[in-house]
């Protein structure tokens, strides 16, 4: 499962940028660079080679490199941890193409190519994001070998997705608006994952309750899913079946009754 990245020049460039903002807070001799990873509330969750991948979410302000990639069993237990030596990103959704994780960090867009041993590959902005529109999730659709990207109008229940092909090159499809009403629009969609022609998108209805939603790829039918335990914070397809993460790092599986 252990392999290499390719360092190509966008990867010794990113590299960079992050060696050099961390050694910039360790020379400050006030900044304080103690990790919580292990205490912090688990990210989104992505499933790659029978595992199930995680960040955390780093809320302390400390400096530093802040967030780590957790590899889990099929039962939930943690195996591996990987420094990912970035810090400020906040909440962030993931997903795996079979080969190599994608982290995409919520509002400003930002996304990582990250293999399973927490090797960062390239990062790049998403132009999308910003300008009255927030990054709320991405998945992959593997029928298509394609990204869906999905972003949310700020204060309202209307989402706009976006497709981009294999390792996010050359242009992305046009942008494609729908109105998700079950959502609160003030929380909006948290994470989103593909199975069975349905993205499915995890978030609060607008009681408070933990649901999960599907889409058709057309946009002309929807279903919804309800969880017992309203801090759900991931969600992704583990052995064809939808499962859900909750911030103290249980894992569970989303019963479709249909």
């Amino acid at each position: 499962m252990r392999h290499r990245a390719t360092k190509s020049v966008a990867y010794v460039a990113a590299a960079l940028v992050v060696i050099l903002a961390l050694a910039a807070c360790e020379d400050d001799p006030a900044s304080v660079t103690t990790k919580d990873t292990l205490s912090d509330p688990l990210g989104d969750i992505a499933a790659l080679n029978g595992y199930l991948f995680a960040t955390n979410e780093d809320r302390s302000g400390h400096a530093g490199s802040q967030v780590d990639l957790f590899q889990f069993n099929a039962d939930g237990v943690a195996e591996e941890q990987f420094d990912l030596a970035l810090n400020g990103v906040g909440y962030l959704a993931a997903c795996s193409d079979g080969e190599w994780l994608y982290l995409q960090s919520r509002g400003t867009g930002r996304l990582f190519k990250v293999s399973p041993v927490g090797e960062i590959a390239w990062v790049r902005s998403d132009p999308f994001a910003g300008a009255g529109k927030l990054a709320c999730g991405i998945a992959y659709r593997a029928d298509v070998d394609s990204f869906v990207v999905i972003y949310r109008n700020p204060g309202t229940t209307a989402y706009t997705t976006r497709q981009h092909g294999p390792d996010f090159a050359g242009p992305a499809s046009p942008p494609v608006t729908n109105d998700w009403t079950l959502f609160d629009p003030a929380a909006g969609i948290l994470a989103v994952t593909w199975l069975d022609g349905w993205l499915w998108a995890l978030g609060l209805d607008q009681v408070g309750q933990a649901v999960v939603q599907g889409l058709r790829d057309d946009g002309s039918a929807t279903r919804f899913l309800t969880l017992d335990d309203a801090t759900a914070c991931g969600l992704t397809v583990l052995d064809d079946e939808l499962v859900a993460a909750y911030p103290d790092r249980r894992f569970e599986t989303v019963i479709d009754e249909e």
